[in-house]
């Protein structure tokens, strides 16, 4: 498999925005219904979840995992009002 000059570069970038105290999936996965908990309520993000956040940001499949926690849980609001 060759990777294209784009995906490279991509990769390249990703890896380059890494920051030590970086969290990995299964980190962000055990704090990922706390995070949504904050979002929905609008709270600033506290600092022990800036690693999520950032992880989020970076991870397409957290991303996802987590946008479809967020409408899970806004469905449950609306079934609640």
């Amino acid at each position: 498999m060759s990777l294209s000059k784009k995906q490279i570069s991509t990769l390249l970038g990703l890896i380059g925005s890494t920051e030590p105290d970086a969290t990995d999936c299964d980190g962000c996965y055990s704090h990922l219904a706390e995070f949504a908990e904050l979002e929905l309520a609008g709270s600033e993000v506290p600092e022990a979840f800036e690693a999520i956040q950032r992880h989020l940001e970076q991870c397409p499949c957290c991303k996802n995992e987590f946008d479809v926690l967020i409408e899970g849980l806004k469905a449950l609001q609306s079934e609640e009002e």
